[in-house]
């Protein structure tokens, strides 16, 4: 295929981005010109929440912020790296895209949080141990004792997805194994746009019933998640990430709104992590 074919069907694809992009857009069951005058007023949603048992952080803002739509060429990245993971033992599943590998000699993981965390970033830079591994960055929310979580990170904001994650198993102060998937590089598709505020994410959460009484926001985080996949890319849109802990069970849930439109993202967006 000549390069001016390539350029063509690259054209041709982002077109077909750009009108599914706006196909959503105007799907939407949010208007963004209407956000403060759909669901009452700031005080007295404030109040419910507090008559439900609901605690919101302090610094709650309700200030807006822009982002973009991002695409990633679906590709294999990681299957060419196996061959330079000489510090471990790794296998690739492509139907997973995933990485999964053991430490071939002892790597220990002692001392505070601080030198544990040290110790496990030493060992994901290290392109002989994880491939990619500098592109991550550690999530607290989503960590145990055991389990560290660390987040693909890109020039427009960390990518929340499964897609794009390397979790660190840590076991008798030993690194037991990690896995890996990784989005690749990402790129905007569309003009730079308005989000809602972080508190607007909360309000409609509370008003399409996804906060229950007696529950606490711990963190409200402006990120990326996954919308869709056309012709072979994924797209991400912003999303406020909102840590929600159950108070009596103190399971810790993380839940997506949509940051352009407020719709709560039901699919593939909430888990739950015991502590």
């Amino acid at each position: 295929m000549d390069h001016r074919r390539i350029e063509w069907l690259f054209l041709i694809i982002f077109l077909l981005i750009d009108i599914y992009l706006g196909i959503e857009i105007l799907r939407s069951p949010v208007s963004l010109s209407s956000i403060d005058t759909t669901n009452g007023s700031s005080a007295s949603i404030r109040q419910e929440m507090r008559a439900d048992g609901i605690d919101l952080p302090s610094n709650l803002s309700e200030k807006t912020a822009t982002s973009y739509y991002l695409a990633a060429k679906n590709s294999d990245y990681l299957s060419d790296k196996l061959s330079s993971l000489t510090q471990v033992n790794a296998s690739y599943s492509k139907s997973q895209n995933m990485i999964t590998a053991t430490p071939r000699s002892t790597v220990e993981v002692k001392g505070n949080k601080k030198a544990i965390l040290a110790t496990l970033k030493q060992f994901k830079d290290d392109e002989r141990n994880v491939p990619f591994g500098k592109n991550y960055s550690y999530e607290e929310s989503m960590s145990s004792d055991e389990t560290y979580t660390f987040v693909q990170d890109s020039e427009y904001g960390k990518i929340y997805n499964n897609s794009a994650l390397l979790t660190i198993i840590v076991k008798d102060h030993k690194i037991s194994s990690y896995m890996i998937s990784y989005l690749g590089t990402v790129k905007p598709v569309r003009e730079l746009q308005s989000t809602i505020s972080p508190w607007h994410a909360i309000r409609s959460m509370y008003t399409d019933r996804e906060l229950a009484n007696n529950s606490r926001i711990i963190k409200v985080k402006l990120a990326y998640s996954k919308l869709t996949v056309v012709h072979g890319s994924t797209i991400l849109l912003p999303t406020w990430l909102v840590w929600v802990e159950n108070k009596n069970s103190k399971n810790i849930s993380l839940k997506r709104v949509n940051a352009f439109t407020g719709q709560v993202l039901a699919t593939n967006t909430t888990y739950s992590i015991n502590n």
